[in-house]
């Protein structure tokens, strides 16, 4: 408990610097779309033996004020990887499609915007496993919906008033109860974003 309250803590020192900063004299666009696509690198012990594998986000985001704004996002992970489990030799995959909301404070320097943000989202989870098991092949599958937690940092440029490109990382909190076990899907996600102001 006292990583999340030291996360929240710098997450809203940063808010408030962030706030704190001018905006530039002519403001762009408060509404934007952004494709962001790289990868998902498992962190948790639960999935050791896992694979980093593909991640992939749409997000609409808009400004509500200068330096503060919020990011609706539906995206796609997966990763795959050796089952720990003892007994079985057996691989398994996560496929996870997560439902995010982000709250943003971001500050402008000409063309270049870094940012920080703090979420939270649902996580459709769905588990596959199959091998050889103690009683012989084993090939089951499981889902889960659990809320999950996130903080990241990113920054974008300017192309344009219109197009930007960027870059962006956060670290997932996200524990699933799948095969009446729970499996943390803790990881970092980072990404390559083009978006288009509107």
């Amino acid at each position: 408990m006292s990583h999340r309250l030291a996360a929240a803590t710098l997450v809203a020192v940063l808010f408030s610097v962030f706030a704190l900063v001018p905006a530039q004299a002519k403001p762009l666009s408060p509404n934007s779309a952004t494709l962001k696509l790289g990868g998902y690198f498992p962190q948790h012990s639960d999935l050791d033996g896992f694979d980093s594998g593909f991640n992939g986000e749409i997000s609409l985001g808009h400004l509500v004020a200068p330096g503060f704004g919020f990011e609706l996002g539906v995206g796609y992970f997966e990763t795959k990887g050796e089952s720990n489990e003892p007994g079985i030799n057996a691989s398994g995959e996560f496929k996870v499609i997560p439902l995010t909301i982000s709250l943003k404070g971001q500050t402008f320097f000409e063309q270049f915007e870094p940012y920080v943000e703090a979420g939270i989202g649902v996580y459709f989870v769905e588990a596959e496993i199959s091998g050889i098991g103690p009683f012989g092949p084993v090939s089951e599958s499981d889902n889960d919906a659990p809320v999950g937690f996130h903080l990241g940092l990113g920054a974008n440029y300017n192309v344009t008033r219109q197009v930007f490109v960027g870059l962006e990382g956060k670290y997932l909190w996200l524990k699933s109860d799948v095969f009446n076990t729970d499996a943390r899907l803790d990881g970092i996600t980072l990404t390559g974003n083009v978006g288009f102001r509107f």
